[in-house]
């Protein structure tokens, strides 16, 4: 299955203090957020395995993909009330990102040496490197229909979006290799490394848009997520 490597991670110090906008940012934190991209730098190993699948139907809360390596050559995602959102798709990527295990394992040590600060930093980094690898896969997506004339779902992952819970990754990861970026999926159904995710997003022509969204406005941390990539009260407001 296609593997992307060496994908570019190209951060700011402002996306990594991740300050509302308009509120200003103290100098000596964005110099801490500086120094904790730089580390990152040396750390993060950005990498991401996706293969593509017809999908063949989607029925209530559930979306069933052609999938010849499996049993009964189909997989089936309980992914809830919002499984409507594929159900303009004819193919969908499945894929999973991750940045590696050493980033985590130096801010594990940086906090038991007292370090919290720098710990909070780099792992904020680690944060939003991560959203540079799915970033990847998005583009990819989005090249891929533009070259059809297709459109684009949101990417949907198991435990963010409303009513697909963690233990969707049992079905969607078992569409991967993962071992081929060295990320396992535990008991517990979360992924390891822990800077790491997995998606879907659908492709077919009955999509209005070419950009891949996001599904924060259905996002079971809509609440409390403080990387939310979408207003969801902008988006109640226009519709």
């Amino acid at each position: 299955m296609p593997v992307l490597r060496d994908i570019p991670i190209n951060l700011t110090a402002e996306e990594v203090v991740a300050i509302p906008k308009g509120r200003p940012i103290r100098p000596a934190l964005l110099r801490d957020a500086q120094e904790a991209i730089a580390l990152g730098a040396t750390l993060w190993q950005p990498q991401a395995v996706y293969d593509w699948f017809d999908v063949r139907a989607v029925e209530g809360e559930t979306a069933y993909l052609d999938a010849p390596h499996l049993p009964g050559g189909q997989a089936t995602l309980r992914i809830g009330p919002k499984a409507d959102l594929l159900a303009p798709a004819r193919r969908a990527l499945v894929g999973v990102a991750t940045i590696g295990p050493a980033l985590e394992q130096r801010v594990e040590e940086m906090q038991a040496a007292g370090q919290h600060l720098r710990a909070y930093m780099l792992d904020s980094a680690g944060v939003v490197a991560l959203g540079a690898v799915g970033e990847a896969l998005r583009d990819l997506v989005e090249g891929v229909v533009g070259d059809l004339g297709w459109g684009v779902s949101a990417a949907l992952s198991p435990g963010s979006l409303v009513g697909w819970p963690l233990e969707g990754q049992r079905e969607l990861c078992a569409l991967l290799p993962l071992e081929t970026i060295g990320v396992e999926l535990t008991a517990y159904y979360v992924l390891v490394p822990h800077k790491s995710v997995s998606v879907v997003i659908g492709v077919g022509p009955d999509y209005p848009t070419r950009q891949v969204g996001s599904v924060c406005r259905y996002c079971a941390l809509q609440k409390s997520c403080w990387r939310r990539r979408e207003d969801p009260n902008e988006h109640r407001a226009r519709h």
